[in-house]
């Protein structure tokens, strides 16, 4: 009776063994994978240039989402890595594309056109503009709006952080980063330090020296684009070689990337500026 007992009492503690074990094995299955530093012929690969590599496969078979995942840690977490500057581009280029396709509603409202509504008023209304609205909808000019019309709204709400020392301007929706501009050139008050905080003041076209309000919407869309800031005399503005010592003082941008922020800011943007600390 007691080797019974015995290889009984031994039955159940190999069964408890298996149990904890198994347990076990189960706890690191459910654990979310962290990502680690992994050496390469005596050199190591860090976190960031693994999710990098992720990112480049996921975008490869066109597994959008989870390329975004990896370049959005990469840009949060590792800002300053040697992949940074690439994940911000390519990230910039997915945000872009959803931001301004009709067929990713998220952050848009779908409006229903009702009787006394114009292109001024809904633009105030749902803070957006109207180029924005143009651009939302493909119109090529702004027609008579009819009662039942529907219309693409983008609420532009986005912050700007214009990092001077590494002449670099970001946009932000709710803080999470949209996109990364490069300043060609930045002229600003000799000796600013510390950060400035201010908001877009006024949103005009150049042409011929003459300044175009965005109502008048036809000859602004071939204007020069400037954004004023409503502190020091501060502007976002196209470099243009000719007159540069003439520009003003500001954050100075190519062409192409002005045209781009004059679509997606609006006046009322909050700016924050920062310059060489003390």
């Amino acid at each position: 009776m007691t080797v019974v007992k015995v290889l009984a009492a031994l039955i159940v503690l190999a069964a408890l063994g298996g149990t904890a074990v198994l347990v076990e094995r189960l706890k690191e299955e459910s654990t979310v994978p962290r990502l680690r530093e992994v050496k390469v012929e005596g050199s190591t690969v860090e976190p960031d240039e693994i999710a990098f590599e992720r990112a480049r496969e996921f975008l490869a078979t066109g597994q959008f989402e989870e390329a975004r995942v990896k370049l959005e840690f990469i840009v949060t977490l590792y800002p300053g890595s040697p992949s940074a500057a690439e994940g911000r581009r390519i990230l910039g280029e997915l945000n872009l594309d959803d931001l301004l396709s009709t067929e990713v509603m998220d952050g848009k409202v779908m409006y229903t056109v009702k009787s006394g509504d114009n292109f001024t008023k809904i633009a105030l209304q749902h803070e957006t503009t109207l180029d924005c609205i143009m651009h939302m909808n493909g119109l090529q000019r702004m027609d008579k709006l009819y009662p039942g019309n529907e219309l693409v709204l983008l609420p532009l709400n986005f912050n700007i952080k214009i990092d001077v020392p590494r002449k670099r301007l970001s946009l932000f929706r709710e803080g999470h980063f949209l996109k990364a501009y490069q300043l060609l050139s930045a002229r600003t008050r000799r000796g600013a330090k510390g950060t400035l905080r201010s908001k877009i003041g006024q949103k005009i076209g150049i042409s011929n020296g003459s300044r175009i309000s965005p109502v008048r919407h036809e000859s602004y869309r071939a204007a020069q684009k400037v954004l004023i800031l409503d502190h020091q005399g501060l502007q976002l503005r196209e470099v243009v070689e000719a007159d540069e010592e003439n520009s003003g003082r500001g954050f100075f941008l190519s062409e192409s990337d002005m045209e781009e922020l004059a679509l997606l800011l609006r006046v009322g943007n909050e700016v924050e500026v920062r310059f060489i600390n003390k």
